[in-house]
């Protein structure tokens, strides 16, 4: 609200696409498609929370210290998500999906984790910025911005705590 992000903007385009309904226009293609993907997911949810509970309280938004805080507990969260991403896309990119075959698993786990403390957080502040219908019609726009393809994390524990074994050690080359 105080200008110094292009939030605002952003946080419009984002309603008005959430309002016109899905579009196919943002397939990710490549190495990590459906990591990239889901922080990108992510990334709208946030921006769709912080416009709602924006749209609420406007300029007193600040004094919402529980919502503020649950805004920011998605924000960082998000960003832990991106880094993550990028950091095993990098590791992909130098040593190939084969060698990157812990990590992607590792970033898997961590991502799926990570969305389901987003969209708990997220369902936190739409409880508090809506009711009645307008609360049930921005609880199905979080679980559409949550939906995903859900990675098998027992198998993919599994392969990490398999290869720590074998490591006989905790370490990440």
């Amino acid at each position: 609200m105080s200008g110094q992000l292009p939030l605002m903007p952003a946080i419009k385009k984002l309603m008005d696409e959430v309002l016109s309904g899905p579009s196919n226009g943002d397939e990710i293609e490549g190495a990590l498609a459906a990591e990239r993907k889901l922080v990108a997911q992510a990334k709208k949810l946030g921006l769709f929370v912080a416009g709602s509970a924006t749209q609420k309280y406007m300029q007193a938004i600040q004094d919402q210290q529980e919502v503020m805080g649950a805004i920011a507990d998605m924000t960082i969260e998000i960003y832990a998500m991106e880094s993550v991403v990028l950091r095993t896309q990098k590791m992909v990119e130098q040593k190939g999906e084969a060698s990157a075959a812990l990590a992607i698993a590792m970033t898997r786990v961590y991502l799926t984790q990570s969305l389901e403390k987003v969209e708990a957080a997220a369902k936190k502040v739409i409880a508090d910025v809506a009711e009645g219908d307008m609360l049930r019609t921005q609880l199905a726009i979080v679980r559409r911005l949550a939906k995903h393809e859900p990675f098998n994390t027992i198998a993919l524990r599994q392969q990490i705590a398999l290869k720590t074994i074998e490591a006989g050690k905790y370490q990440l080359t």
